[in-house]
């Protein structure tokens, strides 16, 4: 997975937990899962509204760009980052 927010790796390990925590799923799954690019066993925990909000975004990159710049995506990094 590439890391083009410059999280160091504990960052990013914790950033895995909390969101395999929230998706109901084992981190290091959904680590290995994101790093194939197999997004099927990560999409089918979540309910169809949520499948087609992620689907949505991995398809557009603007999106993308435009969520990690959003002020509540910010304060999650910079907490994450200890700053």
């Amino acid at each position: 997975m590439s890391n083009n927010l410059n999280l160091s790796q504990d960052q990013m390990d914790s950033l895995m937990q909390m969101a395999g925590k929230k998706m109901g799923t084992d981190p290091q799954k959904l680590k290995e899962q994101m790093q194939s690019g197999q997004m099927d066993g990560i999409l089918k925990n979540l309910n169809p509204n949520q499948q087609a909000q992620i689907q949505n975004l991995m398809n557009n990159p603007a999106a993308i760009e435009q969520l990690m710049n959003s002020p509540k995506v910010q304060m999650l990094l910079k907490g994450l980052m200890g700053k």
